[in-house]
């Protein structure tokens, strides 16, 4: 959920070993499900867990995907503009700026024939609810997991195999992913591992990592984290939560539809005011740069360097101080969620209760994970290296480097912190 959604929520209110895991036996269990329990488990984890046989009485769950695909082309008779990739990549992750396009139907996603001849992954994702048709979205909502308020804060993600999310966390909120069709590999590793956080290539609500999980040029670079990587792959009738600022690098490994919802959290406050004076740290850094060296910097799909985006900016900056200079956190926003409100042993018992449907993802033992990066590897090809900088000159290439170091530095947390707590001081002067 981006700033400006989350400050017209807040303006109303002001104003007013790679295991797959196995399905419990007792398919019957799932009527058991309580959502009540389930919400609070949501709100309360700390680490991933994994839900199964969820029944949530979304139509889409009685259709197979084929169906669902042509329910769409029927509603919508034209291409979809489809992200598409090469499933060859460098030593860099494949950053969103070097997708090109590819219009197909929908059905496409689901013709082997077609996804076998082709070297490249296709994506229609990251988009909200409200663009599919209306049969295809029919009921979805969240009420099963004790969120009936949620139908509209949806998200769908649909993918080919080998399409990819490069791996990150969410700097807001916690996140609720439904496998609807398909099945899509997880790979989740806590906040504190250690990974190389980057803010190049920008996405506002994301940070990135420098590491490759796609197409690793050799396992070293994973070294440091290998006691702590999580995995799971997602089914269909399964969900997963994934708590707070966990990584994640996420693949689908046959063409696949899920739905997510990002919950947003008390906690968020400070999350938000981080977010966005990086923002206006990245709009003064690119300010006048030329377009082709923008692209390497700040996804394509962000509106960064308009004068209405950086006044609204300053705006929900001075905004979001106010609030908290005036302790209103609690107020800001009314599907703002209390969180990490159970005690240990309160959340262990409620786990306990809904043990039939419930289970935490398991981490991988070091060979494992040795084992499917040695296998990503295999997409390894080295004649793509430098794709960041294609098409530019040595000036240019001179200027990315440049520019992506300065973006980096100015934007670590501990600076964002200090400017915060400048501006605070200031504001109570």
């Amino acid at each position: 959920m981006t700033l400006v959604r989350l400050f017209i929520f807040s303006l109303k209110t002001s104003e007013g070993s790679a295991k797959r895991f196995h399905k419990p036996k007792d398919t019957n269990k799932r009527q058991l499900m309580d959502p009540t329990k389930l919400k609070e488990i949501v709100l309360n984890a700390k680490r991933p867990y994994v839900l199964y046989n969820i029944n949530p009485q979304w139509p889409c769950f009685k259709q197979t995907f084929d169906d669902w695909c042509e329910t769409f082309d029927d509603a919508h008779p034209n291409a979809v503009p489809f992200d598409e990739c090469s499933v060859m990549g460098g030593c860099d992750p494949q950053w969103e700026w070097q997708r090109t396009k590819r219009h197909m139907k929908m059905r496409d996603i689901c013709n082997r024939d077609i996804q076998h001849k082709v070297e490249r992954w296709n994506s229609f994702s990251y988009r909200n609810i409200e663009l599919l048709p209306e049969p295809c979205r029919r009921g979805v909502n969240f009420a099963c997991f004790g969120f009936p308020e949620i139908n509209e804060d949806v998200t769908f993600w649909i993918g080919s195999a080998q399409a990819h999310t490069p791996c990150h966390y969410d700097t807001y909120g916690c996140n609720i992913v439904v496998q609807v069709f398909g099945r899509k590999s997880w790979t989740l590793l806590p906040p504190e591992a250690k990974l190389t956080p980057v803010r190049v290539p920008f996405e506002e609500s994301s940070v990135y990592c420098e590491e490759n999980f796609y197409s690793p040029a050799s396992y070293s670079h994973f070294t440091k984290v290998e006691n702590e990587v999580y995995h799971v792959v997602l089914e269909p009738g399964m969900a997963l939560i994934v708590p707070p600022k966990w990584w994640h690098y996420v693949e689908t490994l046959e063409p696949a539809l899920n739905f997510n919802t990002w919950l947003s959290l008390e906690t968020d406050v400070d999350s938000l005011i981080s977010e966005c004076i990086t923002k206006l740290l990245l709009q003064d850094l690119c300010d006048g740069l030329e377009e082709n060296i923008k692209n390497r910097l700040i996804n394509p799909n962000e509106d960064l360097l308009t004068t209405t985006s950086i006044s609204k900016s300053y705006d929900i900056l001075n905004y979001l101080l106010d609030q908290k200079r005036k302790n209103k956190q609690q107020c800001i926003e009314p599907r703002r969620y209390p969180c990490d409100y159970l005690s240990t042993d309160a959340f262990n018992r409620l786990i306990e209760e809904c043990k039939p449907f419930i289970k935490p993802v398991e981490k991988l033992q070091q060979w494992d994970f040795y084992n499917k990066i040695i296998c990503n590897h295999s997409r390894y090809d080295s004649s793509q290296n430098g794709a960041n900088f294609s098409g530019l000159t040595t000036d240019e290439i001179e200027l990315v480097v440049r520019m992506r170091k300065l973006i980096n530095v100015c934007c670590k947390p501990n600076v964002v912190k200090l400017i915060e707590t400048s501006l605070l001081d200031e504001y109570r002067s």
